[in-house]
């Protein structure tokens, strides 16, 4: 599927999900009604807090419905939220506030209670300013985490805490308000209890994938040696400071020494640049980073190819997403225990986008050997230990098994990136290193890679201004 094609996609399906959540957010609004009424621990301590404060019930609705509005505009200021941030917040003045003024729902006058509104409003920029980064405090950067966490812990408890009190008797610990519970207020059938869980069950899902959906392209990248990543860096930054005027997230000072250097020093920490590849609401932007972690190795692909099997069915693909929209609401420090898989650096491999693994090809050439003229012979190349074939029962290289493990649903996309392919385009006879004749010949008789490889293969040449092939890997994230 075309990238145009693809965003169209994870359009709809955001729009999807939306509908999906207001549809189900509509069916457990009569269940949250009866639960209210069944006067059970959250209603006394509700009336308990209002009664507290000084507020009395309305003035916490208000407090409650300011921490909300915040919630509400700091996802939406989020760049790595900004699709669904437009979709919610079009959802919220198109449908929902129209529906609670035809309803006559819409009864609380908010100015009768400022004490209230203010502080629900410090209290909601309190939950989303930890974590938080915007101007004037960032490099441009706006992210506010905590406020997609916290819509998803609102609606997610919220609908949970109401099944609970619906369908669980008992009686509550505190009492505030003394009056009888009035549950028939709202009329049940025999179905009721199924369906009021299935629409639980759908908030709770749906809200954490829009929630958890990020509006960003993560790219990581594998190298065997400082040397091959430092210049290849330099060469992709070049170009997408060029082409998309990209900026750096981390390690700016040592992206523009790779950048403005034929031999650029080595990444010494994270580097990190983000770009974007044009214009309009539904254009993702892509960051880039290179962690300065080990190459991959043996135990990697191991590892890639068993998360690779876990997620080959359908039910554990929806068990996966049904995990990783209940960890949103888990403090970060439980999260990482909860969903590391095999330590941070397979994580890191896994819960990206996209993996570009280099390959320096002239290493892998004998330029001595290789002389004009003469016929192309296998002996020329010394083919690196990640790279061998798969012969006399020995595996084959890591990057032939993550490319193939990489190839199956919920998995990143994986390219092999042949960094000096300039050494192979010698040896071809040709002029252009993004001919089919060389893609052919520097898949097959240099990198030794099958037929599943015949997209994922990416030639580029030099770093900074003198450079090629980089628009194209760009292309590709």
């Amino acid at each position: 599927m075309s990238q145009s094609g693809s965003r169209r996609a994870e359009a709809l399906r955001l729009v999807a999900a939306l509908v999906a959540i207001l549809a189900a957010t509509a069916v457990a609004a009569r269940m949250l009604i009866a639960a209210w009424d069944t006067h059970g621990l959250v209603y006394h301590l509700v009336h308990g807090f209002s009664r507290t404060i000084g507020w009395g019930i309305r003035g916490t609705v208000v407090f409650a419905a300011l921490i909300g509005v915040v919630l509400v505009i700091a996802f939406a200021l989020d760049e790595d939220k900004h699709v669904q941030g437009i979709l919610l917040l079009a959802a919220i003045a198109l449908v929902f506030v129209p529906t609670l003024i035809l309803l006559e729902r819409w009864r609380i006058d908010f100015l009768t209670y400022p004490m209230a509104a203010v502080a629900g409003g410090v209290a909601g920029v309190a939950v989303v300013a930890v974590g938080g980064t915007a101007p004037p405090f960032s490099d441009g950067r706006v992210s506010f985490p905590n406020a997609a966490r916290g819509l998803y812990v609102v609606a997610a408890t919220g609908v949970v805490i109401g099944f609970i009190e619906r369908y669980l008797p008992y009686e509550s610990p505190i009492v505030v308000v003394q009056n009888t519970p009035t549950v028939d207020q709202v009329a049940g059938g025999p179905l009721t209890l199924i369906v009021d869980l299935v629409a639980v069950s759908a908030v709770v899902y749906l809200m954490g994938y829009f929630t958890r959906y990020s509006d960003v392209t993560d790219v990581v990248i594998s190298s065997p040696d400082d040397r091959t990543v430092s210049g290849f860096l330099g060469g992709l930054y070049n170009a997408a400071k060029e082409r998309y005027s990209a900026t750096a997230l981390q390690g700016g000072e040592m992206l523009n020494a790779m950048r403005a250097q034929q031999n650029p020093p080595p990444a010494t920490g994270r580097v990190a640049f983000q770009f974007q590849p044009g214009d309009g609401a539904f254009v993702r932007r892509r960051e880039v980073s290179y962690d300065n972690i080990r190459p991959v190795t043996e135990d990697d692909a191991d590892a890639i190819e068993a998360v690779a099997e876990e997620r080959s069915s359908l039910g554990s693909r929806l068990w996966l997403g049904f995990r990783r929209q209940l960890l949103l609401a888990a403090p970060s420090a439980l999260r990482s225990v909860i969903r590391r898989s095999g330590g941070l650096h397979l994580d890191r491999l896994v819960g990206a986008d996209v993996i570009l693994l280099l390959a320096p090809v002239d290493e892998m050439i004998d330029q001595y050997a290789a002389e004009d003229g003469a016929e192309f012979d296998e002996s020329w190349i010394t083919t690196p230990h990640y790279l061998r074939p798969e012969e006399d029962g020995r595996q084959a290289g890591v990057y032939h098994r993550i490319g193939a493990a990489c190839t199956g649903s919920s998995m990143p996309d994986v390219y092999v990136v042949a960094t000096g392919a300039d050494a192979a385009l010698d040896i071809h006879g040709g002029e252009r290193i993004d001919s089919d004749s060389f893609f052919r010949f520097l898949r097959t008789d240099v990198l030794g890679l099958d037929a599943s490889f015949r997209t994922r293969v990416l030639p580029v040449v030099g770093t900074g201004n003198e450079s090629e092939g980089y628009d194209e890997v760009l292309g590709r994230l």
